[in-house]
């Protein structure tokens, strides 16, 4: 089961996610996304897996120029954006949240 939460404060969507961030997942978060929205605020610590769905949705949210904030990724996700051969154009110090 994978669920979300979400709060909008401003530009900036505040997003808990329950569960496996995946296509489900990316379709729940595009449901609550407006174009005044220009800042993700997704906070994964409860997420054991990431699937390429879910780290190409955020590599293209970046690359529109918006802003993201990752809270506790799986490790999967750092593995996944190698594969992808994406890892070198993402911040991580910019990024990932302690």
């Amino acid at each position: 089961m994978n669920t979300i939460s979400t709060q909008k404060k401003g530009k900036k969507l505040e997003i808990i996610v329950q569960g496996d961030f995946n296509l489900r997942t990316k379709k729940k978060i595009l449901s609550r996304l407006s174009p005044a929205i220009d800042k993700l605020v997704i906070n994964l610590i409860s997420s054991e897996r990431i699937d390429s769905e879910g780290v190409i949705f955020l590599h293209r949210w970046l690359q529109k120029g918006n802003e993201l904030q990752l809270i506790e990724p799986p490790a999967i996700f750092f593995e996944i954006l190698e594969i992808l051969n994406i890892d070198s154009s993402w911040d991580f110090e910019k990024i990932i949240a302690e």
